[in-house]
């Protein structure tokens, strides 16, 4: 019995809920951002001007989501959001670095498709 409270002791204090760090605050940036109707203007664009091809894409919501694109000759790399309504070029820059997971790196404490799901 006393192995069994034991666990659950262990396994409710060890529970993790994902969140910003205690001392997060959140607050609106503004910044400029070149948009166009659709995704296909911009991506031409930005491959025949700087020759980038899309290195990863991620969900934002359902509907809304992140391109960035990469030029490894160039160093050169943007972010794109997206949406239904148009796309937009949101920050660009020079000197870009890969980065790859540190071997040895302890994996998530959190399921982060799980936060996903219930948000």
């Amino acid at each position: 019995m006393k192995t069994l409270l034991a666990i659950l002791t262990l396994l409710i204090t060890s529970s993790v809920l994902a969140g910003p760090p205690e001392n997060a605050q959140k607050i609106m940036v503004p910044y400029p951002s070149v948009c166009t109707p659709g995704m296909t203007e911009m991506m031409g664009a930005l491959t025949t001007d700087y020759a980038v091809h899309i290195s990863m894409t991620f969900e934002e919501t359902p509907i809304t989501g992140v391109v960035i694109v990469y030029n490894p000759n160039t160093q050169t790399a943007a972010v794109l959001h997206i949406s239904e309504a148009r796309t937009c070029l949101v920050f660009s820059g020079l000197n870009a670095l890969i980065f790859e997971r540190p071997e040895g790196m302890a994996p998530p404490e959190v399921d982060v498709q799980q936060d996903f799901e219930e948000s």
